[in-house]
């Protein structure tokens, strides 16, 4: 059996005298004939998709490496049915994996990608149809938010205040952007006398590196209200930084960003999560992620009478069904506090107690 190797990033079949540019496989010129390996498929497919986000990218590479090469890919891709894919996916579960077994949800996350890769083998007329798509799979255990409570966050920013950050993590719990989009926010995309911003891009890191792009999905291009106090947060931010752009003159970095490093660079997300979790423990305050305090200020906005379709718009979601999900916590609350609005609506409070007199 061979096994798979790496090649400038991408995975192919070793061979005697491996020539990487020569093996680089072609989807479009993959015969269907007897032999062709679901492997060999697989690297070309993960070739042939150029527009890929580098996490989206880093991601199939993983899946495909660390299991679907070694466990499909000498499978004749002519053979591949969904009892193959079954067993692959019963062995991930019950068989430890770099000394761990893989949980139901990352085995889902295998599924996407293989799912994606047989699709487009299916449409290009190499399977009649996609042996992934019949597969049982094992059900998720739904992942519970982590969010702090309205008298915690609020702890939580004015111990802050004093830090350089502060307007990051401000506006973070404010408007509920991601962090990448936070880091990514422009001064031409703030508009303070309108008090809002428009999200148009973020800059995410994939390992060691830093990649600008696109938010997360169509959606995500968005003009997002922000709050007075933001506006006024943000406007004192911008007054400082013209100051330490005057102070670094000419070794300024004109960037454009709203938030930077001290000579105007893009800041490393990495690092503004290293310095979120590092108050936090300085504080004593309950540990969630940086990515949490987006869920804070959704769950909080929910509870506080903000729609979901509200929500779902300023955090950016592809679908209102996604917000519904995750926030599914907050319902209970946020019914009882629209049925007592509704019924001072209708009959307020006063008027109901000048009847019962």
């Amino acid at each position: 059996m061979r096994a798979f190797v790496m090649f400038g990033g991408l995975m192919h079949k070793s061979a005697p005298h491996p020539q990487p540019s020569s093996r680089r496989l072609k989807l479009v010129a993959l015969p269907r004939k007897p032999g062709f390996s679901t492997g060999e498929y697989l690297i070309a497919w993960l070739e042939g998709r150029r527009s890929l986000r580098p996490s989206t990218r880093v991601s199939y590479e993983m899946h495909l490496r660390r299991y679907l090469l070694p466990h499909l890919g000498e499978v004749p891709l002519a053979e591949l049915d969904t009892a193959r894919v079954d067993a692959m996916y019963e062995r991930l579960l019950t068989e430890p994996v770099n000394g761990r077994r893989l949980n139901p949800a990352t085995v889902r996350r295998i599924h996407a990608t293989l799912m994606s890769a047989l699709g487009h083998a299916v449409r290009c007329g190499l399977l009649d149809r996609n042996p992934a798509e019949f597969v049982d799979l094992p059900r998720a255990a739904a992942s519970k938010v982590q969010v702090w409570s309205l008298d915690e966050l609020t702890f939580f920013l004015r111990g802050s205040a004093n830090d350089w950050l502060h307007p990051l993590f401000l506006l973070l719990a404010m408007t509920g952007v991601r962090r990448g989009e936070a880091i990514g926010l422009r001064w031409v995309d703030v508009d303070l006398e309108r008090a809002e911003i428009r999200v148009v891009q973020q800059i995410v890191a994939v390992g060691a590196r830093t990649y600008l792009g696109a938010p997360k999905s169509s959606n995500g291009r968005r003009t997002v209200a922000v709050p007075d106090q933001l506006a006024r947060a943000l406007a004192g931010h911008r007054s400082r930084q013209r100051r330490a752009r005057l102070a670094a003159v000419p070794g300024w970095i004109d960037s454009g960003l709203v938030f930077t490093t001290a000579d105007g660079e893009a800041l490393n997300p990495y690092a503004v999560s290293r310095r979120f979790d590092h108050l936090v423990a300085e504080l004593g305050l309950p540990v969630i992620r940086l990515h949490d305090l987006r869920h804070t200020s959704a769950s909080l906005g929910l509870a506080s009478g903000e729609t979901l379709l509200e929500v779902s718009r300023r955090l950016g979601h592809s679908s209102i069904t996604i917000t519904a999900d995750v926030y599914a916590h907050v319902a209970p609350v946020t019914a009882h506090q629209s049925a007592q609005r509704l019924g001072e609506l209708i009959l307020p409070t006063q008027l109901n107690r000048t009847e019962a007199t």
